[in-house]
């Protein structure tokens, strides 16, 4: 077992060392606050990504996962709001482009070393016309102190976005990773209407540093259900400059294990500081399913359970309706015993071998009107087990999901 700690620290992005951010308001989005940020490290970075699974995906996506394609490194990343430049065919293309050569001659390095994240309106494309005097502004605003400012950019086409870092020591080192994550809608596995810039000075080559942002995605903002699909512009970047004074990270080494632990640890916070921005939400709903006799079927079962909106509404009403349990497994498409299945709210058993089991419906009820409403499922077939986390769904939010 590696012997590590995580600790909180401040700065968000900038937490760790040779980053700068800034957000601006550039004329891109209506309002008064910042709509362009700028997240850029002081050398080279290690790149990895994850994006969206729509099969339109924007012009930011196209352009900044083939750059990661391409090299693995970057040096910035540049994100606009008031547009996506999602479904505005090549001449979108042409802007993410433009975009990308402004921002390189702000800031001096080729425009294959800039990343792009676009959110806002579906089908227009960015204003080019205020692109240039922004790249200069946002470029010359550049600061240790400016994650903060970076975060209010993303959000800038409504939304909210949270920052988030910690450090990570074990016995051979300590480098610091950050986050900032925004949502513009409730989001879904493959975070959908979700950005995400993550930033370590560890150093870490491109294979494991994508390797590690796979799964630690995996483990957060794809376990967090909360609308029903992906978002065309869906992004989730991570940059590792390699400035901490720490050993290389090897795949199966102690650092390695220390910092894996640590990214899934933040961005799992992040996924479910979003989560609860659904309108009127007041809990956290954790879906576990165990006794699956696969991974891929415990975690199908539990998003289907998560999902049920009969459920999620009922929590809202601090009701422990099991019932809407069993509905939700019987439209996933996986392999379970209905003579043996479990569901526990808390400590408290309300089926017991496929059938209602005798059970104080205060404590059920109790358990259901809390913060956190910890939910297990048993399939009894096998051994494998999964976690999906979702939110309660009060009425007034019923309306606003994109169903």
């Amino acid at each position: 077992m590696v012997d590590y700690t995580v600790a909180g620290v401040e700065g968000g992005v900038c937490a760790p060392r040779g980053f700068r951010a800034a957000g601006v308001n550039a004329g891109l989005a209506p309002g008064p606050g910042p709509d362009l940020a700028l997240l850029a490290s002081q050398q080279a970075a290690t790149a990895a990504g994850r994006f969206t699974s729509h099969r339109f995906p924007s012009a930011p996506v196209r352009w900044t996962s083939a750059r990661i394609a391409a090299s693995g490194q970057a040096r910035a990343v540049l994100a606009h709001a008031g547009s996506a430049n999602a479904a505005t065919g090549a001449q979108g293309d042409a802007d993410a482009e433009a975009l990308a050569r402004l921002c390189a001659e702000a800031i001096g390095c080729g425009p294959d070393e800039i990343l792009l994240l676009g959110t806002g309106q579906i089908g227009t494309r960015p204003p080019l016309d205020h692109a240039a005097e922004g790249a200069e502004k946002v470029s010359a605003a550049l600061g240790r102190r400016g994650s903060g400012d970076l975060a209010r950019a993303l959000a800038g086409s409504g939304g909210v976005a949270r920052e988030h870092a910690v450090a990570v020591a074990w016995a051979e080192g300590e480098v610091r990773i950050g986050g900032v994550a925004k949502a513009s809608a409730p989001f879904s596995p493959s975070f959908a209407t979700t950005l995400v810039l993550l930033t370590t000075d560890a150093t870490v080559e491109p294979r494991l540093l994508d390797t590690l942002l796979g799964r630690a995605v995996g483990r957060s903002f794809e376990r967090v259900l909360v609308d029903q699909g992906p978002g065309m512009g869906d992004a989730a970047i991570v940059l590792a400059n390699a400035t901490a004074a720490a050993p290389a990270l090897v795949e199966g080494s102690d650092g390695a294990a220390a910092f894996e632990a640590a990214l899934a640890y933040l961005c799992e916070s992040l996924a479910e500081q979003l989560a609860m921005r659904v309108p009127g939400a007041r809990k956290l709903v954790v879906v576990t399913v165990h006794g699956a006799s696969s991974h891929s079927d415990a975690l199908a079962a539990a998003r289907a359970v998560a999902s049920s909106i009969a459920l999620r509404a009922a929590l809202a009403a601090g009701e422990a309706a099991w019932p809407a349990v069993l509905d939700g497994l019987d439209r996933a498409a996986v392999d379970f015993d209905p003579t043996r299945v479990g569901v526990r709210f808390g400590p408290v058993t309300v089926v017991s071998g496929g059938q209602a089991a005798p059970h104080d419906e205060g404590a059920a009820a109790a358990v259901a009107g809390k913060g956190q409403v910890d939910l297990a499922v048993d399939l009894g077939v096998g051994s494998a087990a999964a976690t999906v986390t979702t939110t309660d769904l009060p009425i007034e939010a019923l309306g606003r999901l994109r169903l």
